[in-house]
């Protein structure tokens, strides 16, 4: 009896724990792990990055791969049902982790396979550490893997075949923007058909190709059978393992769609099982250093930002410390924040050098005594700047294809249409700016005072008057650098500008003045097309100041910003277990794509 309940005991040991739950590095110790990565380049690089993916590597064995899946690749508790069930990148299909593994099928959703996105006739199927690694094996639908065969991946022109965002068929070429090993930017699959996975998931294969190179650097393994001859060379060539087409397409997928949160999961999974890490999940940036933009370079850590580092935006961030993400038009995702009066909304995943679905129609109004709403500003403002936007935008029509992640600004103003100037251009007065006169001419950031132009205060005590501060600086030249201030039609104060650079400038009266005047400031120069220029005047006089300036930003209430197509802010839903973007009654995928 004890020997039967010890067989069974075995057995049960075998089918549920065939590996003991290894440990994940923590987010703040991932630079540490790759720290000998710095200053590498070339081949130097690659050897060490063999080195470092294989740090605490056990192979699972094909069989073990089943047990592994439930921490890898099963939807997050809050996928709509389906979580717990294993994640199908290519049917989308709902598999129990423990059930439903093929054998047969008969079409979609029959059964789940262990799919090797590498196919293993590529390397002539032997049953080495490739044969199981599970970072090419992912659970996937048996009938679309079979369709799939062992055909390349590649961007398809004419589908034979398409399930769930998946297609099959004769090749397109594909290029991307930016640099290569090869110096080439486009290339086109010798092998036909190919097969093209769904486009949410493109970077993961990517990225799980250029990590099994990393991998397998330094064995004798040959991935250049039959199909996998038109991505695959020699792991040591000089572009290190990937054919001009395969460096062309895997960084394409790579750059345009960046490592997600499932990636970062199945990453810290992975290593919970077979022990070891993909190093272009934790550093995505990486890959520019050996096949991308910065091909043999030297790899400064420093400048790399790791999915594990919290400004990291999974489905956005390519990996550069600074933050950007590199343009790819129509496919890398940004964000867009409208900020109105302190509060920020904010919209994600809007695509490359797309304008988001609609502007922003007018805020209301805070109270009747505001300025209005002039429209919306990318500068960086608040309400106590001087220096007015360059471009504000307050037609459709105008507004930018966004270029990079942006913050959009509210400029409410008080504004009057300078006459007789082609284009029209707009003086923006704050609240405290009630009562002056201006004439001066409109640079982007300044007031520029021409000959016969002028800024006039409201009437002031001039007993009373204590200082006048000038925020100004010369415009054409040093010589046109003087205002005087008149009163009366005598001048009582001069201020002179320093430079080209518009700096602070204070006059103290130290004469007996009298009466009541307005303060009138004035160009010194003849000319018509230069002189001093300003961009903010504050004249103190019976310790009140009086302003002018040329806008404010904000109002003292709380604003909503709503229009015809759009609310704001978005939110976001499970379906199928994909994160998507609701915009009023528009749905996006996480990469930016309308799918409703």
């Amino acid at each position: 009896m004890k020997k039967h309940i010890l067989s069974f005991l075995a057995l049960l040991c075998a089918a549920q724990f065939i590996f003991a739950e290894k440990p994940v590095t923590a987010p703040a110790d991932i630079p540490a792990y790759y720290a000998s990565l710095n200053n590498k380049s070339g081949s130097s690089l690659m050897t060490t990055l063999n080195t470092v993916t294989n740090v605490g590597f056990s192979s699972l064995g094909y069989d073990g791969l089943w047990n592994a899946y439930p921490y890898s690749d099963v939807y997050p508790a809050d996928s709509v049902g389906k979580a717990g069930k294993l994640w199908d990148m290519y049917g989308g299909c709902e598999f129990p982790t423990d059930s439903k593994r093929c054998g047969s099928y008969n079409g979609e959703c029959d059964c789940v396979n262990r799919e090797h996105s590498i196919p293993k006739s590529w390397w002539g199927g032997g049953k080495n550490n490739m044969y199981s690694d599970i970072f090419h094996l992912v659970p996937t639908d048996g009938y679309v893997n079979n369709r799939r065969a062992a055909y390349a991946f590649g961007e398809v022109a004419n589908a034979t075949y398409q399930y769930n965002g998946c297609k099959l068929g004769s090749p397109k070429a594909v290029s991307t923007t930016k640099a290569t090993i090869y110096n080439a930017t486009s290339a086109t699959c010798s092998a036909s058909p190919v097969f093209e996975p769904g486009a949410q998931y493109k970077g993961d294969f990517a990225r799980g190709y250029l990590g099994m190179i990393a991998s397998y650097y330094n064995s004798s393994y040959s991935i250049t059978s039959g199909d996998g001859s038109s991505i695959f060379e020699a792991f040591k060539s000089s572009h290190f393992g990937l054919t001009q087409y395969g460096v062309v397409l895997l960084l394409k997928w790579h750059r345009e769609d960046p490592v997600s949160q499932k990636e970062i999961d199945r990453n810290n999974g992975i290593q919970k099982t077979q022990g070891n890490r993909n190093p272009f999940i934790d550093y995505p940036y990486l890959a520019e250093y050996i096949w991308g933009e910065h091909a043999g370079e030297a790899v400064d850590l420093a400048q790399l930002m790791p999915s594990t580092d919290p400004a990291f935006i999974p489905g956005v961030s390519n990996g550069w410390r600074d933050g950007t993400v590199p343009p790819q038009p129509g496919v890398t995702k940004h964000g867009v924040t409208w900020s109105v009066n302190g509060e920020e909304l904010r919209i994600d995943s809007v695509q490359e050098n797309h304008k988001p679905a609609s502007m922003p129609a007018e805020p209301v109004s805070c109270s009747t005594e505001s300025p209005v709403f002039m429209g919306w500003t990318i500068a960086a403002i608040d309400g106590t700047q001087d220096e007015a936007p360059a471009v504000i935008y307050n037609k459709t029509a105008d507004f930018p294809a966004v270029t990079a992640d942006v913050t959009y600004y509210a400029v409410f103003a008080k504004a009057t249409v300078e006459e007789g100037i082609a284009p029209a251009i707009y003086t923006f007065d704050a609240n405290s700016s009630e009562g002056w006169t201006n004439t001066a001419f409109k640079s982007n950031s300044y007031w520029i005072l021409r000959s016969g132009l002028y800024l006039e205060s409201p009437e002031i005590n001039l007993a009373g008057l204590s200082s006048i501060s000038m925020i100004m600086r010369t415009y054409g030249g040093t010589s046109y650098n003087t205002v005087k201030v008149m009163a009366s039609g005598t001048q009582i104060a001069t201020l002179q500008a320093a430079n080209s650079t518009l700096a602070e400038n204070t006059w103290t009266n130290t004469a007996s003045l009298s009466g009541i005047s307005k303060l009138r400031f004035e160009s010194e120069t003849s000319t018509a097309s230069n002189g001093p220029a300003f961009s903010s005047v504050t004249v103190n006089a019976a310790g009140a100041e009086t302003t002018y300036s040329r806008f404010i930003t904000s109002c003292s209430d709380h604003t909503d910003i709503e229009n015809e197509r759009i609310s704001i802010p978005t939110h976001k839903i499970l379906r199928d277990g994909r994160l998507l973007i609701v915009i009023g009654d528009q749905i996006y995928n996480v990469m930016g794509q309308r799918i409703q």
